[in-house]
């Protein structure tokens, strides 16, 4: 039984403690307040249906309205895709951002006078408006122009700042898996960012219904054509000033209203869907596999002179910072850099243009999910096979048919990350990378995820990101070995674990790994110090080589003990850590190299209750150690 996580408390902001800051908070509000309120107290309610019935007023609303929904209309429409713009701009995007708000920095008069000057009678763009026939000066198309140069701003801070939040992974993913640029947006993008969407159109309307300087200098103060209610309310003032309060009251009252409905969409938005256990199935191995299988099998990868071979999978590993990431989102598309050779095909180098992502039939599962936020477990699925039958089928084999109609923030973290490998499967990639897509997936359920792994390592080209030695010992056919960021060695998996290329990679399949040199009298001279008593007789000295043996051969022989056997050397305790077996596991340093460099020179061994009580195994402790020649194997490093 796998149940869904429950909602994570939200833990507030400290309070703060300053009884300064609390005054200047309520300064503050009563500065915004106090103003409106002593606005209401003047407004003389008694006229109120006397002014809105009165023809004058009516004029004015339909003109005011009339371009704040125009203005609104036409700044959603061009600030939606500046915005989406400027989430891709590499360079150059402070700059752009500052451009946008210009418009909010000009003096409203000067705003008026950019637009005469640029759409005026005698403007910049007049040849072109007068060969159209447009005019937009002391006319209402005038209003809607400088309408939407002073909201178009607000549509463009609220929907960046909302796209700036939403998670990368989830449009990178939908690219991976083959899902449009245009679809991507239509229905991902927008729907998830659907409440700043309603509140930036908001925005745009309340700033469009008070606009005044920069209609007055551009569009004039027509009577039924280009005089709003801010310009009615400014000449009555002069008239009649309880005819200018209630054009006031009515006009804030609009202004409410629009930002109230506004609001409610990302009130509902924030409600946590319900929490509901569900239950996960046996995976059908082989039916999965049959509806995931790619047509034409797999696809040689090249990248950089490292060639992943067609319908193999390859363990990818290094430590961390040693750029696997780097190089399999340059493979992804995600990344640029390097030449990089998808099947018979070039898809990125120096010279020419990439092949976008969702074209190159690769598919990258980093372990981050990225499943779309605004859609069920079966609609995340479907976005791919565009058929909810086969969705079905995938989710049943999948064992996760219970999970069809969860929404994706009700997954839990193991549910998600099974649904965004049925996700990856089901694109029938030629080209599969998965970047420790099992660390989210619990021991049971990851165990039926590796029998689905080998089972269709054969189908296409895998490469697999991992830490885990289970995975290089069961699943991989090829070892590929980073470090600091290039391809070290690139070998079949049995040549791996047998004589492993880095110490990395030979502690992360239980090998101690000693680099060296062939010295004098078949002695190998290394970090600790000369080892004696192995065979280095095809070897001439000072030939570089390395040494690997299992922990087994490294035993402890105490505070300065002699070992009856095996070649003795000293070296520092720099951890013990207990397993549950009872043993402990002693990682062990050169004893001159400081804890830095320690990592560089560290082996490992495994001793039991008895013996690091005998030698005294404790953290910083020098021991002498005895190895088993017997048991060292040696190669040209």
């Amino acid at each position: 039984m796998t149940c869904a996580r429950a909602a994570s408390p939200i833990t507030p902001l400290p309070q703060p403690s300053s009884k300064a800051v609390w005054a200047l908070a309520l300064v503050t509000l009563a500065l915004i307040i106090l103003p409106v309120i002593s606005l209401g107290i003047r407004v003389p309610f008694d006229r109120l249906g006397e002014i809105f019935s009165n023809e004058d007023t009516r004029d004015l609303l339909r003109i005011t309205l009339a371009s704040a929904v125009c203005a609104t209309a036409v700044a959603m429409v061009l600030g939606v895709p500046l915005a989406l713009w400027l989430q891709h701009l590499k360079r150059g995007a402070r700059l752009a951002r500052l451009l946008v708000l210009l418009p909010l920095a000009l003096p409203p008069v000067v705003a008026g006078l950019a637009l005469s000057a640029f759409i005026g009678r005698r403007g910049l763009a007049a040849p072109l408006l007068d060969l159209l026939g447009w005019q937009f000066a002391f006319a209402f198309p005038g209003v809607v122009a400088a309408h939407v140069f002073i909201a178009l701003p607000f549509v463009v801070i609220t929907l960046d700042a909302a796209l700036r939040q939403l998670d990368s992974e989830i449009t990178s993913s939908a690219a991976a898996v083959g899902i449009t640029p245009a679809r991507t947006v239509c229905q991902i993008i927008l729907p998830a960012v659907a409440p700043s969407l309603v509140s930036a159109a908001g925005l745009a309307f309340a700033r469009s219904l008070g606009e005044f300087g920069t209609t007055l200098t551009f569009a004039g103060s027509m009577p039924g054509t280009t005089r709003t209610m801010p310009l009615g309310i400014y000449l009555a003032r002069e008239v009649d000033p309880e005819v200018a309060y209630g054009l006031s009251a009515i006009l804030i009252g609009l202004a409410v209203l629009i930002l109230a409905a506004t609001a409610l969409p990302a009130c509902f938005s924030r409600r946590a869907p319900a929490q509901k256990a569900r239950a996960t199935d046996t995976i059908d191995v082989a039916r999965l596999r049959e509806l995931t299988r790619p047509a034409g099998g797999g696809s040689n990868v090249e990248v950089d002179g490292v060639r992943f071979p067609a319908n193999t999978l390859t363990a990818l590993i290094g430590p961390n910072g040693a750029g696997k990431t780097t190089l399999v989102g340059r493979i992804a598309g995600r990344l640029r850099g390097a030449s990089v050779t998808v099947g018979d095909r070039l898809v990125d180098s120096a010279d020419t243009r990439p092949v976008p992502a969702y074209q190159r039939g690769v598919v990258l599962l980093t372990q981050n999910p990225g499943l779309p936020p605004t859609v069920t477990a079966a609609s995340a699925i479907t976005m791919v096979t565009r058929d909810p039958q086969r969705t079905a089928e995938l989710l049943a084999a999948a064992g996760l048919a219970e999970l069809a109609d969860v929404p994706v923030p009700a997954l839990s973290g193991g549910q998600a990350a099974q649904v965004s490998l049925v996700r990856a499967l089901a694109a029938r990639p030629a080209v599969l990378i998965l970047d420790e897509p099992l660390a989210a997936i619990d021991v049971d359920a990851a165990a039926q995820w590796r029998h689905v792994i080998h089972a269709a390592r054969h189908d296409r080209t895998t490469v697999l990101i991992t830490h885990n030695a289970l995975d290089v010992l069961a699943l991989a056919d090829c070892v590929a070995v980073m470090e600091r960021g290039r391809v070290r060695t690139f070998r079949r998996a049995s040549e791996e674990l047998e004589a492993p290329a880095t110490r990395f990679a030979a502690r992360l399949v239980g090998t101690n790994l000693l680099t060296g040199t062939a010295g004098e009298g078949g002695t190998f001279v290394c970090a600790f110090g000369t080892i004696r008593g192995l065979n280095l007789s095809p070897y001439p000295a000072g030939t570089s080589l390395r040494a690997t043996f299992p922990p087994g051969a490294l035993t402890l022989e105490g505070r300065g003990a002699q070992s009856g056997h095996g070649t003795v050397f000293k070296a520092r305790v720099q951890s013990v850590s207990m397993l549950p077996s009872g043993e402990a596991s002693v990682t062990l340093r050169q004893q001159t190299h400081d804890t830095e460099e320690a990592q560089e020179y560290a082996l490992f061994t495994l001793v039991d209750q008895e013996t690091a009580i005998r030698a005294s195994v404790s953290p910083g402790t020098v021991l002498s150690c005895a190895l088993d020649a017997a048991q060292v194997r040696v190669a040209v490093s």
